[in-house]
């Protein structure tokens, strides 16, 4: 089970170059990176302690769309201050598919589109703004678990 012997051996650096093609070509995740209108989902890169303080409210797989859309309808605009993400240098989380709706997509990106930052700067400011006021407001903590388990639905036990 080798190579056969009728083709002449690949160079060192194209078989390089052909591997490292192959690899990235079946590694690549691009359903959040498309901005199509019927696209529900987006990837997003948190920084580390934004997303332990969400994952402290949302501890089931799909509450993390849930917080952050609570979040978008509970912070006004003109109340953030974006953060850039990528150039501040903060160590970021692993890039995570979330789907939070065409909708609340669109808002996002046309907000990112006129502040000139990125989407996940736009997200990362929301949230970062709202966990403040969380920490705050207990009724605005005990209405977000409220609202998660209401759009939970039935879990088995």
């Amino acid at each position: 089970m080798g190579r056969d012997p009728s083709t002449p051996p690949m160079s060192r650096t194209r078989k390089r170059d052909y591997l490292a093609s192959k690899k990235t070509a079946r590694n690549v995740n691009r359903e959040g990176q498309r901005w199509t209108e019927d696209r529900a989902g987006m990837t997003l890169r948190l920084p580390i302690d934004l997303r332990e303080a969400v994952t402290e409210e949302a501890r089931v797989a799909g509450d993390l769309s849930k917080v952050i859309l609570f979040a978008l309808r509970h912070v006004e605009r003109k109340d953030v201050t974006i953060t850039q993400t990528r150039k501040a240098g903060l160590p970021l989380s692993k890039p995570q598919l979330l789907h939070v709706g065409a909708e609340a997509r669109a808002v996002i990106r046309a907000w990112a589109e006129e502040e000139g930052v990125s989407v996940n700067s736009i997200v990362v400011s929301v949230l970062e703004e709202f966990f403040k006021r969380l920490k705050r407001s207990k009724a605005l903590r005990e209405e977000l678990r409220l609202e998660i388990r209401a759009r939970r639905g039935f879990l088995p036990s």
